[in-house]
């Protein structure tokens, strides 16, 4: 017979984890990267206040925009990393990469002054940290062409004007960063405004439609304001199994939020700590299940449409691997079968997207 017991500590955690998921409005993190000779390091700031007084005025300026966020939230922190002046090599932005990586970081931005070789590296650091599960996301120039992925996002800018002048695209990835960090769970970054912009690149209707199916992030102006046009990364190729959805912005950051939550919280809670059994699994799928709920009532999730569970096929597959006949096996024996260390669980849901297309039909009677 099941206990009842439970495992408290891990089913705490998991209420813990989807509350962090489920309130990170205004609370998203930042990593932007200046050069500068004095104060060189990481700095983790909270406010402009804190800025190093070092810094040259022009980055101080610049490290100002990553706080500025937009009407929808701001970032809580921005990881500041002051590297050597000298763009002749890449040996001092893969030193303070290196440095950063003991932290959990959502988007992140090269200098403003970046190389070609540079981004080059900030997008394999991007590449090889998403692979271990990390939830960073790389803000950068669009080049000649696109990097055809979802944990990269690639402004597409040349006409952008500001009171001072002219800003380039590697300029205003901070800025952007930062406005990405900000946005709550249920928002999208669509039509966000930038109003201290008074320009953006001049494109028809067509040529805006065209750039974002590319996977470019562009702006637009209305003759008011200026704003982001669609919150989309570089994603253009959808993967096998994979969803057109993926190369929107909100729909990758609630999936590399659960991801991310799902796997710190099992290691952190429940690896090595317990038997692998048939009622400790299941425990773990309660949680999980549980965990999910509380998305959904979140409106992180869409609700009735989460599930978890021993994944049965992978288990089944398991057994015959080790040479077990499972012939004559029932489902219920398969499922509580031993399988070593082994534990295969599958989950999943729909990811609730912003409100951004619209068709209203007004009659007039």
């Amino acid at each position: 017979m099941a206990t009842t017991n439970g495992l408290p500590v891990l089913k705490i955690a998991f209420e813990k984890a989807a509350a962090e998921v489920a309130n990170r409005s205004k609370k998203g993190n930042v990593a932007i990267f200046v050069r500068d000779a004095a104060s060189q390091g990481v700095h983790q700031l909270t406010s402009t206040a804190m800025i190093p007084s070092g810094l040259g005025s022009d980055n101080k300026a610049h490290v100002m925009t990553a706080f500025e966020g937009s009407d929808r939230g701001v970032p809580s922190l921005v990881y500041l990393v002051v590297i050597a002046t000298g763009t002749e090599d890449t040996t001092a932005l893969e030193a303070g990469l290196k440095s950063i990586e003991a932290f959990s970081i959502d988007y992140l931005a090269g200098p403003p002054d970046v190389t070609d070789d540079e981004m080059e590296v900030l997008a394999e650091w991007v590449k090889a940290q998403r692979a271990i599960y990390r939830p960073v996301k790389l803000v950068k120039p669009w080049k000649t062409a696109g990097s055809d992925d979802m944990g990269i996002i690639e402004l597409d800018e040349t006409g952008m004007m500001n009171a001072a002048g002219g800003v380039t695209a590697a300029e205003y990835c901070a800025r952007m960063a930062g406005i990405l960090a900000g946005i709550p769970m249920g928002m999208s970054a669509t039509y966000a405004a930038l109003p201290e912009l008074t320009a953006v690149t001049a494109r028809t209707t067509e040529e805006q439609t065209a750039a974002i199916q590319a996977g470019k992030l562009i702006l637009i102006h209305d003759g008011l304001q200026a704003k982001i046009a669609r919150a989309v990364n570089s994603l253009t190729t959808i993967p096998e199994n994979g969803k057109e959805d993926w190369s929107r912005i909100k729909i990758v950051e609630g999936m590399d939020l659960i991801s991310y939550y799902l796997r710190t919280t099992i290691e952190n809670e429940y690896l090595g700590r317990y038997p692998n059994t048939y009622d400790n699994k299941q425990i773990l799928v309660t949680a999980i299940s549980d965990y999910f709920r509380y998305l959904e009532r979140a409106g992180v999730l869409s609700a009735g449409e989460s599930y978890a569970e021993v994944d049965y096929e992978r288990q089944l597959l398991w057994l015959t691997d080790q040479g077990v006949d499972t012939s004559g096996m029932t489902r219920k024996e398969i499922l509580e079968y031993q399988t070593g260390s082994w534990v295969f669980i599958r989950c999943g849901g729909r990811l609730v997207d912003a409100m951004e297309d619209f068709e209203v039909l007004f009659n007039n009677l």
